[in-house]
């Protein structure tokens, strides 16, 4: 009787893509909406966080999907794009029920509370890379609670005065703990020690108890 062959590092990196891909399909949607919404800006036009808040509905709409592995989604906004508010964000976040509700965090500066994206990596690398971008697994304390991923692509435009201004990034979290059931069965057919790791040396999912998610590997 055949045996099952064991499945290849390559089979692993084919589903590590298939699922990134298909997450980034979503944001990739998302950002040809923030194309159209920010486009008055890129033709001289002022912009209110009004004008951006059309972009709820597509948001609302990808993560009503069913089954969706995505559990947060949205628009932030570049300082200084919108004339009432420096900074903005259009983010929705799944509840304890599943139901989608928008993400308030404290956007004002001169509040203590403050929340600065803008020196958050899921910002800043798209914005000086010009590239999407994955970032994680971090605990996200805002939204999910628990070791998140975050793919963020960057939203650019052309002011006639600036000139190539970023306007900010568009993105999609998914949580950590679904990407592990989704690749742990192949992981434990595999001999030996397996981790997929990010570009720190992070773990994101192991094959063994000891290498937890978030763990940094010094080797």
């Amino acid at each position: 009787m055949p045996t099952t062959s064991a499945p290849t590092v390559a089979k692993v990196a084919d589903r590590v893509v298939a699922l990134c891909e298909t997450t980034f399909a979503a944001v990739d949607g998302l950002r040809g909406v923030a194309d159209q919404l920010l486009l008055p800006f890129s033709q001289g036009a002022s912009l209110a966080a009004a004008d951006v808040a059309p972009i709820d509905g597509p948001v609302r709409q990808i993560l009503d999907v069913p089954r969706s592995p995505l559990v947060g989604a949205g628009l932030v906004v570049a300082p200084d794009v919108l004339v009432d508010a420096r900074h903005w964000m259009q983010w929705w976040t799944r509840d304890d029920d599943g139901q989608p509700q928008q993400l308030q965090p404290e956007l004002d500066a001169e509040e203590e509370s403050f929340w600065d994206y803008t020196v958050l990596p899921w910002f800043t690398v798209p914005r000086e890379t010009g590239h999407r971008h994955v970032t994680g697994p971090y605990v996200d304390w805002l939204c999910t609670q628990e070791y998140t991923l975050t793919f963020t692509v960057p939203v650019f435009g052309t002011h006639p005065e600036r000139g190539r201004c970023h306007l900010g990034v568009v993105g999609a979290d998914i949580v950590a703990s679904w990407l592990e059931r989704r690749l742990l069965p192949l992981l434990h057919r595999m001999d030996g020690p397996v981790a997929l790791v990010n570009a720190e040396g992070r773990v994101v999912v192991a094959n063994r108890p000891a290498l937890v998610t978030g763990a940094l590997l010094r080797q």
